[in-house]
């Protein structure tokens, strides 16, 4: 089939969950027979026209500075062309029906519960809520990446159970880091929690920080996120002592994995996704995982790690932590990683949408 993805900043991956996602799905289903083309933010590319055989069109606007011209031109470029489209976030359901699909399969993969995100002001969660209606109402199917978002959907938009599709984000093991990386940032492996993640409210990185420093730890606090001028970042750093270090945002991988690797334990605060894909990422290194306590991150973690609601919890936990015998803390490594390796690896994720796909196509068939 010919196939589309759009709604992502494009191909190759630089920036985040739902880029990497379009740069996995869109290989293994171009190695599944199908024709992809990925549609991305102008300028993400650098004119390249194919990757790994996949094909790359640019949008002519920029999703970071034009979301919702950037959503419209690329659910234009896909007008009558392709047999499936498959929507990234809910930003373009409101321009379904002014594009008259035709034949085309449209099939909108929600991500997490955006409307609640701080950093959104009220028009931007207005408009959030109202794509999740219309994104109910004129797809062909929802996918969701875990099941707690898929209850959200259930209880809160009716009629659209018969649409829903639980595909999850996936991961890969790390097998190989160069942990030695970190002398660059000053680091020596063992001796600091790592938090990579968006620096907003949601993701709970004021309460980590108030955590690490009420626990008295004498390890370091290595937080990667980007350093955005706003009240809550600078609030942020303002408790920045010399055991709490921003790097700022660092989309490297391998330098990325180095850190996590060397990371005596991850803390993990996101609150409003489904599957985060740095939680995956995390365990994928065998990371300890410390979570913020809820439905989305006890599901991908399987109840099997630690987990925190407050601050005062938080340092209860890494004083835990840090007196457990390492037997312990291996059997937690060990559960992370094998986690991912049942359930989350990009080979079964690749493997559920191509047979999506296959049940889709004999759909259309059998009509």
């Amino acid at each position: 089939m010919r196939i589309a993805i759009i709604g992502s900043r494009g191909i190759p991956a630089k920036y985040g969950g739902f880029e990497t996602f379009c740069e996995k799905i869109s290989v293994i289903l171009s190695n599944g027979g199908h024709v992809v083309t990925v549609i991305g933010e102008k300028g993400n590319s650098s004119n390249a026209k194919k990757f790994d055989g996949v094909n790359i069109c640019e949008s002519a606007f920029r999703k970071s500075k034009n979301p919702v011209l950037f959503y419209w031109d690329s659910l234009f470029k896909t007008r009558k062309r392709f047999d499936v489209v498959i929507v990234c976030g809910v930003g373009a359901a409101l321009f379904y029906p002014l594009l008259k699909k035709g034949k085309t399969t449209l099939i909108t993969n929600v991500d997490g519960l955006e409307h609640l995100r701080g950093k959104f002001t009220f028009l931007k969660k207005l408009y959030v809520r109202l794509a999740q209606i219309a994104a109910g109402k004129w797809s062909d199917f929802i996918v969701v990446d875990s099941d707690g978002i898929g209850e959200y959907w259930k209880k809160n938009y009716k009629g659209i159970v018969e649409k829903i599709r639980m595909l999850a984000y996936g991961a890969d093991q790390v097998t190989f880091v160069q942990v030695d990386g970190l002398q660059s940032f000053g680091l020596i492996e063992g001796t600091y929690y790592l938090v990579i993640a968006r620096l907003v409210p949601e993701n709970h990185i004021r309460e980590i920080i108030e955590g690490f420093l009420l626990s008295g730890s004498s390890k370091s606090l290595v937080i990667v996120g980007g350093l955005e001028d706003n009240s809550y970042v600078r609030a942020l750093k303002s408790q920045q002592s010399k055991g709490i270090l921003f790097t700022d945002a660092i989309y490297d991988k391998n330098k990325l994995d180095s850190l996590r690797k060397g990371a005596f334990a991850y803390i993990h605060g996101h609150s409003v996704g489904g599957t985060n894909p740095s939680l995956l990422e995390a365990m994928a290194c065998s990371c300890v995982c410390i979570c913020h306590d809820n439905i989305f991150n006890r599901e991908v973690t399987n109840q099997e790690q630690l987990y925190f609601r407050n601050k005062k919890h938080l340092s209860l936990q890494l004083a835990q932590m840090e007196n457990m015998a390492s037997s312990d803390l291996n059997n937690y490594k060990n559960k992370s990683l094998a986690r991912v390796q049942s359930a989350y690896s990009w080979e079964k994720i690749g493997n559920q949408y191509l047979q999506f796909l296959k049940f889709i196509n004999e759909r259309k068939h059998s009509l």
